[in-house]
């Protein structure tokens, strides 16, 4: 890039698990350069649609393996996985920045909680053993014999009968 020309700030969108953050730059951008190194991310490049220059560069909350990170030229963005250099609890930021950075935001498509698991219904509010699709199974045992009866309802009195002034 040219000296004293006006850069733009790319969107960023991150997730993370125990081991990796996944970055993701939404330009599409002509022969972009990054660089990484164990606790900071630098990137710059020129936009395919608009020419215009984008450039950000930040420290990351904790270090990582810079040699590890690898990169996917998507088709209107720049993908990249990088390794934590621990593997432990997730990070509660992405950057050191004392507040929100206003081009960061959560990649939610990517985004799974600290410690579930990959496939649904391995978590342990839900088996799905038995689950046929029929959601009465999963109030009710599904051979029938416990499915409720509406039989036995009073109809002689209204459930608001005693309340006054609902007449």
């Amino acid at each position: 890039m040219s000296p004293g020309a006006t850069t733009t700030v790319p969107p960023v969108i991150w997730a993370q698990r125990n081991d990796l953050i996944y970055l993701t730059i939404n330009v599409e951008c002509k022969e972009p350069e990054h660089k990484f190194t164990e606790n900071t991310m630098s990137f710059k490049g020129t936009g395919a649609a608009d020419n215009k220059q984008y450039e950000i560069s930040f420290t990351f909350l904790k270090n990582i393996i810079p040699d590890k990170v690898t990169r996917k030229d998507a088709t209107r963005c720049v993908e990249f996985t990088i390794p934590k250099a621990e593997s432990g609890p997730y990070w509660p930021t992405l950057t050191n920045d004392k507040k929100k950075p206003h081009w960061l935001k959560v990649d939610f498509n990517k985004w799974k909680d600290e410690g579930s698991d990959d496939e649904m219904g391995d978590g342990p509010d839900f088996d799905g053993g038995d689950f046929d699709g029929d959601l009465s199974n999963l109030m009710f045992k599904s051979d029938g014999k416990d499915k409720p009866s509406f039989g036995d309802l009073d109809d002689e009195e209204d459930s608001d009968d005693g309340y006054p002034g609902l007449e």
